[in-house]
Parts: structure tokens; sequence; C-alpha cells
């Protein structure tokens, strides 16, 4: 499948490649580390058309939700987003997503481009008759807005003001983009300030173009799936299918505060127990000595004992080039504890360590009005 911006992408020279049966650009002319250095130092446009997106109504949503996914649904006000996990009766994790509420019977769930079809059948599955579900992916358009130099550039069109007021994980539910009316949301997938936006499909194309032309003079580039993929695991952000899986429990990994304990949800008797007894797995971070990367699938040793497996590695742009990335645990160790990499059937170990997440610092909650200064 193509997103509605393919053709502008192929314009660009971009380096085309399958992702979900997507057709997405991995990178550009510039190439992917020129691309996150300049998500990290000024502002970065990614098409991410490729997600998912559900829209539920009705009187008995919140409830409905509340069950389904594993953070704080109740606690949630209108215009604000939240990061949820959604889990099986096993306490493995079908997706993680992000919830939008527009009032307490009107809600948008993104979700996985891998996942949207299960996702929706198992929404469905559960959802009671007054609870109506629309996927209203095909008409929908996302593009992400990542960076220092971020607001600056829908400040061409939307009061600064205004724009200075929003909080990171809440949305304007419509803004006027140069007469494009879009939902603007202060969240991201990179660690930076910035925003995801969302559209009809009829304004894609435009936007993108308009966003590129105001970006020329911030350092605007657009980015692909690698730098994406080295950005968000310098934050210290999961991928599904890595570091989040249906047959993998949810309680071992940095990102345990997408769950809130004191309410019920599917998944949570199984959760608890794996919680209660501490058996693991663990998802942990990891650096490498020197510049070779660790790539997923390669076992990980401690004191010379297989105890994992590499889910995702990168090497760090912003770390001068050093290898990261997360492994699957057997046991759990401590920050700093040493480590080594070897891939099946070689001889040869790389050496590491446990790290801290994030592995950089970041902006993404930082006042807006640090990079957003009043005029006067």
């Amino acid at each position: 499948m193509k997103t509605p911006i393919y053709d502008e992408h192929v314009k660009l020279g971009a380096k085309m490649t399958d992702f979900a049966g997507w057709m997405m650009p991995l990178w550009y002319p510039s190439g992917q580390t020129a691309e996150h250095q300049a998500t990290r130092n000024a502002c970065g446009l990614f098409d991410i058309c490729h997600m998912g997106e559900f829209r539920i109504r009705g009187a008995g949503s919140l409830a409905f939700l509340n069950g389904m996914l594993t953070n704080h649904v109740q606690g949630m006000q209108d215009g604000q987003a939240m990061y949820h996990l959604m889990l099986n009766e096993q306490g493995g994790v079908l997706d993680d997503c992000i919830l939008y509420r527009f009032s307490e019977d009107d809600w948008m769930l993104v979700v996985n481009a891998s996942n949207i079809e299960s996702d929706f059948k198992w929404l469905k599955k559960h959802a009671p008759g007054d609870v109506p579900l629309e996927d209203i992916s095909p008409q929908t358009v996302k593009l992400d807005l990542q960076g220092p130099g971020s607001p600056e550039i829908l400040a061409n069109w939307m009061d600064r003001q205004k724009l200075s007021a929003l909080r990171f994980f809440r949305f304007i539910t419509s803004a006027d983009l140069n007469g494009i009316p879009v939902l603007v949301s202060r969240t991201g997938y990179t660690g930076e300030i910035g925003f995801e936006l969302y559209m009809d499909v009829k304004y894609g194309v435009r936007l993108w173009n308009l966003l590129l032309e105001a970006g020329k003079s911030k350092g605007l580039a657009a980015c692909g799936l690698a730098a994406r993929d080295t950005l968000r695991t310098e934050a210290g952000l999961p991928l599904h299918g890595h570091e989040m899986r249906p047959d993998l429990p949810a309680a071992g990994h940095p990102w345990t505060f997408a769950i809130h304990w004191d309410k019920e949800f599917i998944g949570k008797k199984a959760l608890v127990k794996n919680r209660d007894e501490n058996k693991g797995p663990w998802i942990l971070g990891f650096a490498l000595d020197g510049r070779r990367k660790a790539m997923p699938g390669c076992r990980v040793l401690h004191q010379n004992r297989p105890i994992g497996h590499v889910t995702s590695g990168v090497i760090s742009p912003s770390l001068n080039n050093r290898p990261i990335g997360f492994f699957e645990s057997t046991i759990q160790l401590e920050t700093g504890a040493f480590i080594e990499f070897q891939q099946e059937g070689k001889d040869e170990k790389l050496a590491g360590a446990v790290a801290a997440v994030p592995f950089v610092p970041l902006t993404s909650r930082k006042k807006m009005s640090d990079f957003l200064p009043m005029a006067g």
C-alpha cells in the first residue's frame, strides 16, 4: 500500500521500503544521520500515514476503554492524550497506543500500522452495543513535526499564545494551518518537543509541502523510518513487535508507567501474578563498547552465561555513533552491569553494559515558551 504522500517522497528521491505492508521512505538523499541530527537540532518532518486511527463513541465508551486499556482512562480530561497498552488475557501486549479524549463519549485511539486489523477486531469483539467503533484510518493523514524548531514553524499560522499554552500530551482539536483544519497534538516518537498532526486525507499533500516550504529557513528535513528508529531508541521508546509483544508479559520493562494498577483491565490478573513473582523476562537498555552494533536476535551473555537476546540495536548519532539498544533478559541486572554480545554461529564477543534509558536528554516535556518566545 502507498500513503497519500508517496509521490512526494519519490519526488524527493527517497529510498522506499516495505514496512507493515506500506511503501515508506527509509531515508532521503541527505541520509539517515543528517535527518536524525536535523530532528535533534532543528526539525524533522515524518509521514506517519501508515498508523491506524479508530473513532470510539457512545455513552458506554469511557467504561469500555477503561477495561480495554491499562492506563488511567477515567482520569483523562477533554483535550488530553494518554499512552496506553492493550493486553491479551496472558498480560502480553497486543499493542501500545495513544488515546485522545474529545469528550466523555467521544475518543480517538491511534494504533500501530501492523496491528490495525487485529486491534479493530479485538475491540469490536469486546465492545458493548452502545459503543460504536469506526476505523477512520483510510481518510486520515498523520504527519509528525518534531524538533526544537517545530513550534516556530507552526507559529507561522497558529496564535503564538495559544500554541505556547499547549502542554505535553495535550491537543488542539481543530487548528487552522493556512486554511487546513488540523488536530495538533503535542506528542511524538522522538523524545524532542514536537507535534503529531492529523487531518482529512484530501489535505495531506498540501500540508506536507506547506511544512517543507515553511521549514526551509529553520533547517527542516524530511525524515524516513531509519532516522525514526534511531531517534526513538535514543529516547528510550519501545517498538511493538520488538520490546513489546503478545507473548511477552508487560510487567518487566521501562514503560510500566502506562499501567494503572488500581483498576481492572484485560490481562491484569496474569500481569499482577508475573509482577509479584518477579520472574521476568525483563527489557533492559544496553550500550556497547566500540563501533559495531548488536543486531536484533544477537545473544546476550552475563558471566559467560546466555541470558537473553537483543530486541533493537542501532548506532546512535547523538552519542558519537556508539551502539545502543534494548535486550530481553531472563535475569534482572543493575545499570552498569557488564554484558557481552555474540552473534549466532560466531565465536567473537562484543563487550558492553546495561544502560539507563532514555539514552539522551529529552526536550519533549520542556516548556513551549523555551522554544517559542512571545513577540515584543
